[in-house]
């Protein structure tokens, strides 16, 4: 992945928040913010604290790797407005499998 730049209202956005997991918690919600980026820079909107809860946030919410594929899925369906295609693509699984989470409600799109 090439070098990603900050927008003025991301650093600002970063600069405001109290991370009390201090660097690793920053470095969780930088790693995301380059998942959610457009690939050329991290702007506000791609910086989210609502996944990072604290240090041990894996371990907390137990959840199984099922869980967590599909919210990534999920994320990732709507970072691209529901383009199932686009997100199979980017994920490298096949379409029919994130059709199949759907219709099985599994992965949920608004």
């Amino acid at each position: 992945m090439k070098p990603l730049t900050f927008t003025t209202e991301a650093k600002d956005k970063l600069k405001k928040y109290n991370f009390s997991g201090n660097v690793r918690e920053l470095k969780a919600v930088i790693d995301l913010a380059c998942i959610m980026s457009n690939g050329k820079e991290i702007s506000h909107d791609d910086i989210s604290f609502n996944y990072i809860q604290n240090n041990d946030h894996f371990v907390t919410n137990e959840k199984t790797l099922k869980d967590y594929n599909n919210e990534i899925i999920a994320c990732y369906l709507k970072k691209y407005n529901n383009n199932v295609v686009e997100v199979a693509r980017i994920l490298d699984v096949g379409k029919s499998t994130i059709y199949n989470l759907i219709q099985k409600k599994e992965v949920n799109i608004d």
